[in-house]
C-alpha cells in the first residue's frame, strides 16, 4: 500500500540523515530471435532398429584433449532423399528421446539435386562436459527427426578434470576463493598457491559442495530436455593474502589432473586504484557457429578483447543474465570454458539477472530462466553472504563501494538492507558508490507490458530506492537488462538535476544510471523516439563492455564497442577528498 510505501521512505530517509554517511532495478523484452532448441522435439525422434546401409559417421580425434578442441565429423549417405539433414552432437549417455542435444548443424537443407551419395566434414568445438561425446546423423527437421546413425565414442583425457575456474572477492580484504567443477568420480581436490610460478608452495584441501539435480529445478527444459548433470563442485578460499602481491595458483590432484597455471592480485585497498570491467547480459557463443541455444555471438568478442587486456585489471562486475542457459544445462560448461581467462585472472562478481531466476511462483512470474529458478547460478557464483533467497550483498574494492541488488525478488525486502548497507559507508575510505541492479531504473525503452516490462519494472524501482540513492549520495547507478549502451546526465525523478544551492563545481549532483547490457547477447532496439533529455549516449547497435577507473578523488568511465576497440563513450566524475574525521 501507498501509505505503507511512503513511511518506509520517511523511515529511510530519516535514519540516513541521522548517521554520518550513508539500489533498485527493472526488466526488458529483447529482440529475441526463434531459439533454435526450442522447436527441437526429442519425443519425436524415430530410432530404426537396423543400421541404414551406406551410411557413414565418424569423429577425429576419437579423444578429447583437457580444455576442449575442435572435432572434425565425417558423413556420409548413399540415395540421400531430398530431406535435410542434420548432424548433433551429445553425451554417450544422453537418450535422444528426451534429451535435446548440446548443439547441432544442418549438412543439407533439403532442396538440394538427386544424387547417388551425400556427404562432408564439419566441425564442432567440444569442452569437456566429465561424459564421452557422441555424434548422431539425422534426417529431417529437428522438430521431427529420425536417427540415421551414431558416431564412434569421443573420450576423455581426464573426465574429472579442474573446469570452469573463477575467482571471488570475499569479505575479508585478503580473502580470495577460487571455485570450479569436476566429474563425478573425483575424490579429493587442492588448491596451490604461491608467490612464484614454480613454487606453489601454499595448499588448501578444497570443499566439495553439495550439488543439484533435475529434481532440484522448478520446471521447464531445465527438468526436462535441457537437464544434464552440472558435475561436482568445489571452492577453497585463502586468506591473509596481501594487496599487490602477485598469487600464482592452480587446482585439481595428481589423480585427475590440474588447472592451467593462473595468478591474481589481491584486491586493492582503498589508497590504490581500481581498475574494473563493468559489463551485463553476456552469454556465451561456441566458436564453430552451431546451431546452439541462446547463442550470444558477439560476446566473444567481449571476452577476447577484456582478456587481451586483464593484466592490470583487479575485477570484473557481470550485472545478470549470466549464460543465458535458460534452461540448457550444457550452456554453463561453455560459459565457464568462455570466461575462465578472464575469471581465474580477477575476481568475477555478478548480479543475478531475469535469466537466471524468474519463473512462475516467483515474484515475476515469467518464464526467463528456463525453470532453473536460480540454482545453477547460486552454486556457480557463490557471492559473499549469499543465498539463493537473498542473493543481495555489498562488498569494497579499492575506493569504491558497491551495493547488489536483486531486482528478481521483492524489493520490500532489500529495502532495509539497502539503507542499513548505504548508511555504513565511510566515505572517507570509500569514496564513491555504485549501486548495481540487473533491471535499470531509468532506461530509453518502449516496453511498457505488464508485468515485467521495463517501463513498469523502473517505475516500481523508482518509487521504492530513487530517493534513498539520492540522499545517500550514490555515485553510480548500474544496471543490465536492456541490451544497449545507455548514460544518463544525473537525475533524479525523471529530470537532470540542478547544483544545489551554494554548491562547488565539483559538488554532488545525483547518480548517473548506467544501462551496460550490450556486452553480447542481440541488442535492443526499442528505443525511444524522441529521446528523453536525460540521456546523454545511447547505443542500440554496436557490442562491448565498460572500463571503471576510482582513485580517492576521480572515477572515469569508458564505454569500448569491440567492433573496433575503441572508446566511444566516456565522462569522469571528480570529488575532494572528504575530511578526515576529528580525533577520539
Amino acid at each position: 500500500p501507498k501509505s505503507g510505501r511512503a513511511m518506509r521512505h520517511l523511515l529511510g530517509l530519516l535514519l540516513l540523515l541521522a548517521l554520518p554517511t550513508l539500489a533498485l532495478t527493472k526488466r526488458h523484452a529483447p529482440n529475441h530471435i526463434i531459439e533454435p532448441l526450442s522447436r527441437y522435439n526429442p519425443g519425436n525422434v524415430q530410432v530404426p532398429k537396423k543400421q541404414f546401409p551406406g551410411t557413414v559417421l565418424t569423429v577425429t580425434p576419437d579423444t578429447l584433449a583437457e580444455g576442449g578442441a575442435y572435432l572434425t565429423v565425417t558423413w556420409k549417405v548413399l540415395l540421400p532423399r531430398k530431406s535435410p539433414y542434420f548432424v548433433a552432437m551429445y553425451l554417450e549417455n544422453d537418450d535422444v528421446t528426451a534429451t535435446v542435444p548440446i548443439k547441432y548443424m544442418m549438412v543439407q537443407n533439403g532442396k538440394e539435386e538427386p544424387a547417388l551419395k551425400a556427404g562432408g566434414d564439419v566441425k564442432f568445438w567440444a569442452v569437456n562436459m566429465r561424459k564421452n561425446i557422441v555424434f548422431c546423423l539425422f534426417r529431417g527437421d529437428p522438430e521431427d527427426a529420425e536417427l540415421l546413425l551414431k558416431s564412434n565414442v569421443v573420450t576423455l583425457d581426464s573426465p574429472n578434470e579442474p573446469t570452469s575456474g573463477r575467482l571471488t572477492q570475499t569479505a575479508d580484504p585478503g580473502g580470495m576463493t577460487v571455485s570450479w567443477i569436476t566429474g563425478d568420480g573425483a575424490k579429493g581436490q587442492t588448491l596451490q598457491f604461491g608467490s612464484f610460478a614454480g613454487k606453489l608452495d601454499h595448499s588448501i584441501d578444497a570443499t566439495r559442495l553439495p550439488g543439484y539435480n533435475r529434481l532440484d529445478m522448478c520446471g521447464g527444459v531445465a527438468k526436462t530436455k535441457g537437464y544434464r548433470d552440472p558435475g561436482t563442485f568445489w571452492t577453497a578460499t585463502m586468506a591473509g593474502l596481501s594487496p599487490g602481491d602477485k598469487v600464482h595458483f592452480r587446482y585439481g590432484s595428481d589423480a585427475d589432473g590440474w588447472s592451467e597455471p593462473s595468478f591474481f592480485f589481491p584486491p586493492p585497498t582503498p589508497d590504490m586504484p581500481a581498475k574494473i570491467f563493468v559489463f551485463g547480459d553476456l552469454g556465451t557463443h561456441s566458436p564453430d557457429n552451431s546451431e546452439q541455444p541462446w547463442d550470444s555471438v558477439a560476446s566473444r568478442n567481449s571476452t577476447d578483447a577484456m582478456f587481451l587486456e586483464s593484466l592490470g585489471r583487479t575485477l570484473a562486475f557481470h550485472v545478470g543474465d549470466i549464460s543465458y542457459a535458460v534452461g540448457y544445462a550444457s550452456k554453463w560448461d561453455d560459459f565457464g570454458n568462455q570466461i575462465a581467462p578472464i575469471a581465474t585472472r580477477m575476481p568475477y562478481m555478478t548480479a543475478i539477472g531475469n535469466h537466471e531466476r524468474d519463473w512462475p511462483g516467483g515474484i515475476i512470474a515469467v518464464e526467463d530462466s528456463g525453470g532453473e529458478c536460480g540454482v545453477p547460478y547460486d552454486l556457480r557464483f557463490p557471492m559473499p553472504g549469499t543465498d539463493r533467497d537473498a542473493p543481495w550483498y555489498s562488498f569494497d574494492h579499492g575506493p569504491v563501494h558497491f551495493t547488489v541488488i536483486s531486482s528478481e525478488h521483492d524489493l520490500d525486502d532489500q529495502y532495509k538492507f539497502v539503507i542499513k548497507d548505504l548508511a555504513n559507508v565511510n566515505r572517507t575510505i570509500t569514496p564513491w558508490v555504485v549501486f548495481a541492479t540487473h533491471r535499470p531504473m531509468y532506461v530509453s525503452s518502449t516496453n511498457n507490458n505488464i508485468p515485467d516490462g521495463d517501463q513498469t519494472m523502473a517505475t516500481q524501482l523508482r518509487e521504492v530506492f530513487e530517493e534513498l540513492l539520492y540522499i545517500a549520495e550514490v555515485d553510480i547507478v548500474l544496471s543490465g537488462h536492456h541490451h544497449s549502451y545507455q548514460r544518463t546526465c544525473p537525475v533524479l525523478k525523471g529530470a537532470c538535476t540542478k547544483p544545489r544551492p551554494n554548491a562547488t563545481a565539483d559538488a554532488y549532483m545525483g547518480p548517473v544510471h548506467i544501462v551496460a547490457g550490450m556486452a553480447g547477447a542481440a541488442s535492443t532496439t526499442n528505443i525511444q523516439t524522441p529521446q528523453p533529455p536525460i540521456y546523454q549516449m545511447v547505443d542500440a547497435e554496436h557490442h562491448g563492455y565498460m572500463r571503471l577507473f576510482a582513485d580517492k578523488t576521480t572515477l572515469t568511465m569508458e564505454y569500448i564497442r569491440t567492433d573496433d576497440n575503441t572508446i566511444h563513450d566516456k565522462f569522469q566524475l571528480v570529488r575532494p577528498l572528504p575530511p578526515p574525521p576529528p580525533p577520539q
